[in-house]
């Protein structure tokens, strides 16, 4: 398949992926909230996405090394498409907590079979073109998901308020449905690229030795900060609305703002790092995000606008960055696991910190949520202030040739 025929297929499964994935995210908030869940819950519940993964993440990185980028998404989607369906059929919070679990391992084998597609595809400075196509489709996945499943969940229900979660649920199973034919598109390009790889024969490294990659922590530690921070606001942003009374429809066209602005910024992207560079880009995007995470308890929803357009740019931007990072530091015979190693980071954070905010959020409320949060992104500042992500040649950009 041409570089184009390849990236239009991959944009569109990864559009439809991540829309049902951001749009379960937020739907089930309003599930769990309906069956009298409280804040810690809610937290509780935005951690059982991420833990089956926590461990099976290295491996699953590992596997797309070996069967391909494109066959462990097209596994994942089957798997995510199934959890939702026992969400739809099953009712009860221990319920919600076991679906959660198994679209979360389901998206982390979409993400992370994109993801090594991506890696193996591509080469040297172009991986920040390409990981910002990739990260940009799914943003546009977020700017249609939340619209589109809290406008139909709402379509039946006199107000807007409550939302019925089983028409938005429908809607999530609906997109997962519609991301798999890509597979057929993408198959013949995945195979390959395993072959090149087999005749190639470089040795793949353990965890230990990838672990030990100068500089690889401190990508994964920013990698984490920003993902968990996605993770908070769709899990928290439902309280927000709650306290201020903002409709469900209006949330969604909110969070769809976020996307709009990550989708722009992530289009653009190589002509801004040309510009500014990668470390001025890490640093002011996520500065940005702490800002806005600062103002979001102290406003309504025409103030939550600005907030969004500067979430957008701090979530948005980071993103295809990190991956491009942790890519350049390995060789391509380990970029899936690479990815999967950053993926296990990420589902660490998500593990952990949802549960301690929504614990620390039940004397402060909404403030301490996003207050919390907006301190761990400066840390994450801090952190790429020290590292060396700036001064990647393109040579070392390429992790060795793939």
């Amino acid at each position: 398949m041409s570089h184009a025929g390849w990236r239009t297929a991959l944009s569109g499964q990864a559009i439809l992926a991540q829309a049902s994935w951001v749009g379960i995210r937020l739907i089930i908030g309003y599930r769990a909230l309906a069956a009298g869940a409280d804040p810690v819950f809610l937290g509780v519940l935005a951690s059982s996405f991420a833990l089956p993964a926590l461990l099976a993440a290295f491996p699953v990185g590992r596997l797309a090394d070996k069967v391909g980028g494109i066959v462990l998404a097209f596994t994942g989607l089957l798997l995510a498409a199934g959890g939702t369906g026992l969400m739809l059929l099953v009712p009860g919070l221990p319920v919600l907590l076991l679906a959660s679990a198994v679209i979360g391992l389901g998206h982390l084998m979409v993400m992370v079979g994109q993801q090594a597609f991506v890696a193996h595809v591509s080469h040297g400075a172009s991986r920040d073109s390409a990981f910002g196509t990739l990260t940009a489709a799914a943003s546009i996945g977020q700017l249609v998901g939340p619209p589109a499943v809290t406008f139909a969940a709402a379509a039946t229900v006199p107000g807007g308020n409550p939302p019925d979660t089983s028409l938005g649920l429908l809607v999530c199973l609906a997109f997962s449905t519609l991301a798999l034919p890509a597979y057929f598109f993408l198959r013949r390009t995945d195979a390959g690229l395993r072959k090149n790889r087999r005749q190639a024969g470089a040795p793949r490294a353990s965890a230990a030795t990838v672990l030990k990659t100068p500089g690889l922590w401190r990508s994964l530690v920013v990698s984490g900060a920003v993902l968990v921070t996605v993770d908070l606001m769709y899990a928290f942003v439902p309280v927000w609305a709650s306290e201020q009374n903002v409709s469900a429809p209006v949330v969604g066209m909110l969070l769809a703002l976020r996307a709009a602005v990550s989708v722009a910024s992530r289009l653009g992207l190589t002509r801004l790092i040309d510009k500014f560079g990668r470390k001025a880009m890490l640093m002011v995007s996520i500065g940005a995000a702490v800002l806005s995470l600062a103002a979001l308890p102290l406003v309504g929803a025409p103030g939550a606008i600005a907030v969004m357009v500067g979430l957008g740019l701090g979530l948005g931007i980071p993103q295809p960055l990190t991956m491009a990072w942790v890519v350049a530091l390995t060789a391509s015979s380990s970029h899936g696991a690479v990815l999967g190693l950053r993926m296990s980071v990420n589902r660490l954070a998500q593990v952990t910190l949802p549960v301690a905010v929504g614990a620390f959020a039940a004397p402060l409320g909404v403030l301490g949520i996003f207050w919390a949060n907006a301190a761990l992104l400066v840390g994450a500042v801090v952190v790429v202030g020290g590292s060396n992500v700036g001064s990647l040649p393109p040579r070392e950009a390429d992790g060795g040739g793939s």
